[in-house]
């Protein structure tokens, strides 16, 4: 593999960024086990193993400094122009991860009417009006009011966000001056401070940012020294509107695609590969696993072989 200060050929596949596959299934898995040992009835409070994922939210930050890198990377291999590819670019992200979230809506649906119709259902009953099942077609709930079938739908909303704002920024992170590309990443970092909320992309755009600085060093655009000082930059900014624990992933997922040369895995690579359906089906059905589950495990042993 190429040295991170080598120019990488934009119109090249070129190799394989083989971590990225270990960082998206080990992020994935840590939200599910976050969602399984904390947000549900099966694990007893306070114990050692609902601690094990008491953090495992963190894994979305994971996700976003990813998209933040892999994003323009790949825009950069294949010689995007904004004039003519933005279209082409939005097309190929909505046929690419549309379809799963289409049906993971359907499966989410189904399993809810399914589990109301069981004996000794506790939960509450299916509730679904038309404008907010079409507002998820749109990744809008959260700008119209309405709530998400899945919890997990909201950091997609996130991400779709990120994909239609790196079409129009890529022009200026991949410009020829470094000044230009430098005042962008400062500028789409400090967009953090607006007062956006959470359900925004802005909110989150120093982790964005920690992946696109990946992108530069990755691509040849800045050398170790000032990309070492954009991340602390960037990790600093994170932890001043999140927390230390957040800033310290991000800087670390971020270092981790910038420096780390490993081979394939075949077991975490796998878990990257899924790690998409994985994530979006973890809350309906694995969910209704470890309720079932909660029924006959007492003990930590049982409810630890339930997980």
């Amino acid at each position: 593999m190429r040295p991170p200060s080598a120019t990488v050929d934009p119109h090249s596949p070129g190799p394989r960024v083989e971590i990225l596959e270990p960082l998206r299934g080990l992020a994935a898995l840590a939200v599910a086990w976050f969602h399984f040992s904390n947000g549900g009835n099966l694990v007893d409070a306070g114990t050692w193993l609902q601690t094990t994922g008491s953090g495992g939210w963190r894994g979305v930050e994971v996700f976003f400094v990813i998209s933040g890198f892999i994003l323009p990377f790949s825009m950069h291999r294949g010689g995007f122009r904004l004039a003519t590819d933005a279209g082409r670019f939005i097309a190929k992200r909505v046929i690419r991860l549309d379809p799963p979230y289409v049906v993971a809506i359907v499966v989410t649906l189904l399993l809810w009417v399914a589990s109301s119709l069981a004996p000794g259902f506790q939960g509450t009953m299916p509730t679904v009006t038309l404008p907010q099942l079409l507002a998820h077609l749109g990744y809008l709930n959260a700008f119209l009011g309405y709530e998400w079938l899945n919890p997990v739908f909201w950091t997609l909303a996130v991400e779709f966000q990120f994909y239609l704002l790196v079409a129009l920024l890529y022009p200026l992170l991949a410009h020829a001056r470094p000044a230009v590309r430098v005042a962008t990443l400062a500028a789409f970092a400090a967009s953090a401070f607006l007062p956006t909320g959470d359900t925004v992309v802005f909110h989150y755009a120093p982790l964005f940012a920690l992946g696109a600085a990946t992108f530069h060093l990755r691509s040849g655009h800045v050398p170790t020294w000032p990309y070492l000082a954009l991340v602390a930059g960037l990790a600093a900014t994170t932890g001043f509107l999140f927390d230390p624990i957040i800033a310290a992933l991000g800087a670390a997922t971020a270092l981790a695609i910038g420096y780390v040369r490993v081979p394939r895995l075949p077991v975490l690579g796998w878990l990257g590969t899924i790690s998409y359906s994985f994530y979006l089906l973890h809350v309906p059905i694995g969910g209704r696993v470890v309720n079932l589950g909660a029924r006959f495990a007492d003990s930590v042993p049982e409810q630890l072989a339930v997980l």
